[in-house]
């Protein structure tokens, strides 16, 4: 029988990651130009706040790690396979029970006034000097820049007939692992805003309605492969023939906390590896044939099984035979 985690561990990732997802989406609400690494960095730093915790319901603890190795996007010429790596590994007592692992390809929704200047792969090899010494005129600061979120802004860094689709599809074919895209929004759709914002405004958290979403890979390569070559995906065409979740823009997938707490660690999504030596976990953790970025691991610790209490019989009646 395979362990399960305990529904309380499950409660308390979910609303762990659900903070996370609200750090990120206010990002990039407020920063409309924001980068798809900035905004994975506040995912982790949500996360890096936790610290291990116990649970006096179940008697299990966890403890969230990050790990961010950064600047993997072309590495030797190779497409990235994911931007962030969650791993799960379930223990007793210590001892390792299994592990589960599912991969986020992070994208990012552009907003229709205000452009993003992706990274490119000077800017990893040059360094910061790219950032810092910039000499050329830049577009002034001072005066407010509306910008919208609608239906018909793309995501960018995704485009139909991109080889990163193909050499995702072969990784899925050939190590059995699935991919999932990480899509980053804004708290809702239609959203507007303005920046820069006046120094004096809070830094407010909105209702998320939308906010981070998760897709399996198949599904938005489907999705992308209707669109002829050359083709930027819009917001409106990344959706599900039949939702993920109820509710609104369930078309869009799980919410990213949804997906983690509710798939992955249920094991409904995800790959599950019961045995400490496996090909395909050995190549994706040191082989690096296809790069990743970051990872996020979750180690639930489970207490010590209750030792089955000994049967006791009742003692029968002694029958004394007379002779």
């Amino acid at each position: 029988m395979v362990e399960t985690v305990p529904d309380d561990v499950i409660d308390y990732v979910r609303e762990a990651f659900a903070e996370a997802n609200r750090e990120a989406t206010m990002a990039l609400a407020r920063q409309p130009a924001a980068h798809e690494e900035q905004l994975d960095f506040q995912i982790f730093a949500a996360l890096d706040k936790i610290g291990p915790r116990s649970f006096s319901g179940s008697g299990a603890a966890i403890e969230i790690d990050t790990h961010w190795l950064g600047g993997r996007r072309h590495f030797e010429r190779r497409w990235e396979i994911a931007d962030i790596g969650v791993v799960i590994a379930l223990r007793r007592n210590g001892k390792l029970l299994w592990r589960k692992v599912a991969l986020l390809q992070s994208k990012r929704l552009y907003s229709r006034e205000i452009p993003v200047t992706e990274m490119e792969r000077s800017d990893y090899a040059i360094g910061i000097g790219r950032l810092v010494d910039r000499t050329e005129m830049l577009q002034p600061l001072v005066p407010p820049r509306h910008f919208r979120f609608t239906p018909d802004c793309v995501y960018g860094a995704m485009r139909s007939g991109d080889d990163q689709i193909g050499v995702i599809d072969r990784y899925m074919r050939d190590r059995r692992m699935p991919v999932y895209y990480s899509l980053y929004n804004p708290p809702t759709i239609p959203y507007e805003g303005t920046v820069p914002r006046a120094a004096t405004m809070p830094l407010e958290t909105e209702q998320i309605e939308l906010g981070c979403r998760v897709m399996t890979a198949p599904d938005v390569h489907a999705a992308i492969r209707e669109l002829p070559i050359g083709t930027t995906p819009k917001f409106g065409q990344v959706v599900l023939s039949t939702p993920a979740m109820s509710g609104t823009f369930g078309d869009h997938g799980w919410r990213l906390e949804n997906f983690v707490a509710d798939e992955v660690l249920r094991c409904r999504e995800g790959r599950r590896f019961d045995q400490a030596e496996d090909a395909d976990l050995h190549a994706l953790l040191y082989l690096r044939e296809y790069p990743i970025s970051s990872l996020i691991q979750i180690t639930i610790d489970l207490p010590n099984a209750e030792p089955a209490q000994p049967s006791r019989k009742k003692a029968g009646r002694r029958i004394r035979i007379r002779r």
